[in-house]
């Protein structure tokens, strides 16, 4: 039998909260009476939650006056909890045009471009805020988050690091930077990291899981365990959580406790293909190859792009002397990318 793939899943405490990051422009003094009276309208109905009105506070603001940018700019802030997007754009692009050093519109519009995927053009948004005299700790922390998601992970390490600079009781920050250090291979400075970050946050069970996979690269399976229980004392509905504290125990051959774990995790989210996958694993290692094949076919059938999964039922089709078939498998996974790909060519054409 070939390499089985684990997924131990890390977790991030990075956000794309785009709402609550805006820095909304305060009541003004305009120079046009009613552009003032209906734009602090606005604020009025945006402070208890009423977007829709503020929108249209904020519109009858600018036919009164075409050029208020602080009117365009919270606009697109209201257009952003109504996830309205594409006109929040359009709102802080107004805004930049008629202010073009707009430092909380450019940071505002990047948080946008963040949480739809457009990660190149939302770190030079980000940075341009920056450039423009935004310096606050969270605009460095989302500037990290944007590296991050371009795989730039030393970039995004010095961010959380200027972020932690400036706020030093920054827990998301401290967090993020320790799952930046694992993905380094850092796992003693993570596990630093995630300490302080829960000494600000006791509450922040996704540190303790993720100290629990630094725990666990470093071998020590029974502090990884202990984690593991801490971020589920805190939420027991955390299903990440039960999915990696199973495949410790499944590391140390506490089969039925993993099974136990994963069933939970699959209760609570049963289109969470890892812990499919997972239980896949437990299976092969007791010899029950229908069982693991069963499993890596719902984790497959969740994402038919999962090439671990491809690569593990391959393995228990080959069990299974379902050679043809382990074949295609093993193919399918490595022209998905799978890790190791060597191993799987053997034998196969």
């Amino acid at each position: 039998m070939r390499k089985i793939f684990l997924y131990l899943v890390i977790s991030f405490l990075i956000v794309l909260n785009v709402k609550s990051q805006n820095i909304d422009e305060n009541f003004v003094v305009a120079d046009n009476q009613e552009a003032e009276l209906e734009f602090n309208k606005g604020i009025e109905k945006y402070n208890i939650g009423n977007f829709e009105d503020a929108i249209v506070a904020y519109t009858n603001a600018i036919k009164h006056k075409n050029n208020f940018y602080q009117a365009f700019y919270n606009r697109a802030n209201a257009n952003v909890e109504l996830k309205k997007y594409k006109e929040a754009i359009n709102d802080y692009n107004e805004a930049i045009k008629l202010k073009p050093k707009y430092d909380k519109a450019f940071f505002s519009r990047g948080l946008v471009k963040l949480y739809t995927n457009d990660f190149a053009n939302a770190k030079l948004d980000i940075e341009n805020a920056i450039n423009y005299g935004l310096i606050d700790a969270k605009v460095y922390y989302y500037l990290g988050v944007v590296k991050f998601m371009l795989n730039d992970y030393q970039g995004a390490l010095k961010e959380f690091s200027e972020a932690i600079r400036i706020d030093k009781e920054y827990a998301y920050a401290y967090n993020d930077r320790a799952s930046v250090k694992m993905i380094l291979k850092n796992y003693d400075g993570a596990i630093l990291d995630y300490r302080k970050a829960l000494s600000i946050n006791p509450k922040l069970y996704i540190a303790y899981n993720s100290m629990g996979n630094a725990k666990k690269e470093l071998k020590d399976l029974n502090g990884a365990i202990d984690e593991y229980t801490n971020a589920l004392k805190i939420d027991a509905n955390y299903f990440i959580a039960y999915n990696n504290r199973a495949i410790v125990y499944t590391e140390k051959e506490k089969y039925e406790e993993a099974i136990n774990d994963l069933e939970k995790a699959i209760k609570l989210n049963p289109k969470y293909k890892f812990a499919y996958n997972s239980l896949g694993i437990v299976f092969m290692k007791q010899k029950k190859y229908e069982d693991a094949l069963n499993n890596f076919n719902k984790a497959i059938s969740i994402d038919n792009n999962y090439n671990q999964a491809y690569a593990n039922r391959g393995n228990a089709k080959e069990m299974l002397r379902d050679f043809e078939g382990a074949c295609q498998d093993w193919n399918k996974a490595i022209e998905l990318g799978v890790e190791n790909p060597e191993l799987f060519k053997k034998g196969c054409n």
